[in-house]
């Protein structure tokens, strides 16, 4: 089907706290009617609309004099030929027709709460209640691939709940609450044990030691041990150095017991929680069986560690050979760091067998780690969609712009490298509806288009176009330059035409 017509729609820019609101021709078509024709759409697809439909509805209300919409509804929302979604502009005379539509007594019973007959009043619980009804109109005619998780189903039936029932407690004053409870898409685990097993053997050939003390670090905050007080660790070592120092009395077996399980505990901690190899290496020492663990953290502090790969592979292993059952992971954890120094085919491996192997029972700290590094080594390995599926996962935890802008990047890169240019689209404007003022996105996302030849070049125009007014500084861009040069895009004032 493609039935695409005119509309005037809104374009909202965020600045600092305020909203700004022009209207812009596109060509798409109702929601309402694009589902009826696309049910089957993705899983990101489904997810992407409905987080980027609220936060528009939220920008809308920070605009001057604090609007608000008033038909929310799936016959005010525009797909266009792209799949981007778009409010219709309802003061434009054009839209008239659709409104027409919008006021009809069928559409105002669906959308409307009971005892608002019209839509005439205009209150920010009527347009979370519309929201709340279009989200659901969305899921119940939509089937997502893949689908909807149980955890999914009720967190969006929590939010459906909270949004429809006015006069609770519990219901939405503001469409930020809204938006916080919409969960966020996470790509399902599908490998069985025995899949994870093969990955494993299939696993990254090249991972560089920059990415796991670099990017990775970055992305996720780790710990490997509970939280305590500054200085804590500190007064332990104190303890145990002071009991072992006195030197006058050989102590009993059980002492010694104690004070090894003491230092090879610091060791670990140290070693995983802080990366102070040199204090886990004194620990490791200090304790019984540990002199591998100890040897390692001596690697651990080499800048360059080429000149000694064949002979840390070999402790690596070693290690790994006599590891004891009852401290098998904080070894494998140890082993995992080791392997990641290493820039070569077999310790990429065995760094991404081990993570296998470690989060079948790690917390979500650890997750997050193990996470990153599986992320790192199946783009490395070529395999871009158990990467993709890695750096996903990878979203729902890290924090800041920087770090969550590195995984969008990524996200985008391998879409595209898998042929998925919609699903590559669909996160670089996710992205950027989140990092309202990347540039490398933006960047990303004007190649994406130009290189599409299925899309048509007055759409790559008017992304160019509304990026430079959002950005205008993005022209200076050396990036931007070669796009000018690769594409054919002529910039004449406020005219703009892509040529091929």
């Amino acid at each position: 089907m493609n039935d695409a017509e005119g509309y005037d729609v809104l374009r909202l820019i965020e600045h600092s706290k305020s909203c700004y609101v022009s209207s812009e021709y596109v060509r798409g078509t109702p929601l309402i009617r694009w589902m009826k024709y696309h049910p089957n759409l993705s899983k990101e697809q489904l997810f992407f609309w409905i987080h980027d439909m609220a936060g528009q509805l939220e920008r809308i209300h920070k605009c001057r004099g604090k609007p608000c919409y008033r038909y929310v509804n799936p016959y005010s929302m525009i797909i266009t030929e792209e799949k981007e979604l778009y409010f219709l502009d309802t003061s434009a005379k054009s839209n008239e027709k659709q409104l027409q539509i919008m006021r009809r007594r069928s559409v105002r019973e669906h959308f409307l709460p009971p005892g608002e007959q019209y839509y005439q009043s205009e209150s920010e619980f009527l347009d979370i209640y519309g929201l709340g009804k279009t989200m659901q109109y969305l899921l119940s005619v939509s089937e997502p691939k893949p689908g909807l998780t149980r955890g999914e189903t009720a967190r969006f039936q929590k939010v459906i709940s909270k949004s429809l029932n006015g006069h609770s407690k519990r219901a939405y004053a503001k469409v930020s609450e809204f938006r916080k409870d919409i969960p966020v898409y996470r790509m399902a685990e599908r490998h069985s044990i025995k899949g994870r097993l093969l990955l494993g053997l299939l696993a990254a050939v090249t991972a560089a030691a920059a990415i796991g003390a670099g990017i990775y670090r970055n992305m996720v905050s780790v710990s490997a041990f509970p939280a305590e007080p500054d200085g804590m660790a500190e007064d332990l070592g104190a303890q145990y150095l002071e009991k072992n120092d006195l030197g006058e009395d050989e102590p009993d077996n059980r002492d010694k017991r104690r004070a090894d399980e003491l230092a090879k505990e610091l060791g670990f901690l140290y070693f995983l929680e802080k990366q102070d190899y040199e204090k886990a290496g004194r620990y490791f020492k200090e304790a019984e069986e540990t002199e591998g663990l100890a040897d390692l953290s001596g690697y651990m502090l080499t800048e360059d560690i080429s000149g000694q790969a064949e002979n840390l592979l070999i402790l690596l292993q070693e290690i790994e050979k006599t590891t004891p059952a009852e401290d098998k992971e904080n070894y494998n954890l140890c082993l995992i760091e080791g392997y990641r120094i290493l820039n070569s085919e077999e310790a990429a491996k065995n760094m991404v067998r081990l993570c296998e192997i470690c989060e079948k029972t790690a917390g979500e700290a650890i997750m997050q780690k193990l996470t990153a590094y599986m992320a790192y080594g199946y783009e490395k390995t070529g395999e871009m969609a158990k990467a993709a599926e890695k750096y996903t996962e990878l979203l729902a935890w890290a924090e800041g712009d920087a770090a969550r802008e590195e995984i969008y990047k990524k996200l985008v890169y391998l879409r595209q490298e898998m042929g998925e240019t919609d699903a590559a689209g669909a996160f670089c404007r996710q992205g950027l509806e989140e990092l309202k003022g990347s540039v490398e996105l933006r960047l990303m996302h004007i190649a994406l288009q130009c290189a599409d030849e299925g899309i048509e070049r007055e759409v790559c125009a008017q992304t160019v176009r509304r990026y430079i007014e959002e950005i205008p500084e993005i022209t200076e861009e050396e990036d931007f330059k070669k796009l000018v040069r690769e594409y054919g895009i002529v910039i004449e004032g406020e005219d703009i035409w892509v040529g091929r």
